[in-house]
């Protein structure tokens, strides 16, 4: 049960604020305000951090980690595959609440954001971190700590789709592909990049067998790879 909400000023205060029991951040709020963690009863809201922005410099998009789904959907500087990702959460109005940041602290099976950021070699700034963090390494570190920011290429074309039974319902397999790597999520914990699809063996869910799933991989695979031809050509 919730029982307090700060608003620290800088990032050091919200680092530390954390450290509190039963304590935890709050950006969008789609996860916590679903009460799915009883054990929380402090919230650290990042609202007053400065960490919304969306930035092009360098060859680089770098996005905050505050940056709504729908600004990223919005905003013409960030990548392609990286909107068409965000766009993937059917629901404007979830796409208005979930955060980027929020996506990489929870880290969901069904994520389409997160296999495009290993595709495009993202980095991620973390609180505490002198150097970004390699996105692959970042999806091995528990706890993740606080996410700041995250950097992608512009000019690295990409492309992402995915498997669901509906728009709204979660995913059973997203496919994110650059000129040269093959990024496959089963939305059942594995992320990889595989040099050959047909070796990736992907775990069955209640809506896709892992058959289904392994016919989907290639279709999506030749599907996106037309894509970046066609986009390569004009």
């Amino acid at each position: 049960m919730i029982t307090e909400i700060l608003r620290p000023k800088t990032v050091a205060e919200a680092v530390r604020a954390k450290s509190a029991p039963g304590a935890a951040w709050l950006g969008g709020g789609t996860w916590l305000s679903s009460g799915r963690d009883s054990t929380v009863t402090l919230l650290v809201s990042l609202e007053h951090l400065g960490l919304g922005s969306i930035n092009t410099a360098g060859g680089t998009c770098t996005i905050g980690a505050m940056a709504r789904f729908q600004a990223i959907v919005d905003n013409a500087a960030v990548p392609g595959a990286l909107r068409r990702a965000a766009a993937l959460t059917a629901s404007r109005t979830l796409r208005n609440m979930v955060t980027l940041g929020g996506e990489l602290g929870l880290k969901p099976r069904d994520s389409a954001v997160i296999p495009v950021l290993v595709a495009l070699d993202a980095t991620v700034s973390v609180a505490g971190k002198k150097k970004p963090v390699p996105i692959r390494r970042f999806l091995d570190d528990n706890p993740v700590g606080l996410v700041l920011a995250v950097s992608v290429p512009v000019e690295r074309p990409a492309a992402v789709d995915a498997v669901s039974r509906t728009s709204h319902s979660p995913r059973s397999l997203v496919v994110a592909v650059t000129a040269d790597r093959i990024v496959v999520s089963d939305c059942q914990g594995q992320v990889a990049v595989v040099p050959d699809p047909a070796a990736f063996a992907p775990r069955p869910d209640m809506h896709a067998s892992a058959a289904y799933k392994r016919y989907m991989i290639g279709v999506l695979v030749e599907d996106l790879r037309r894509s970046l031809s066609r986009e390569a050509e004009r």
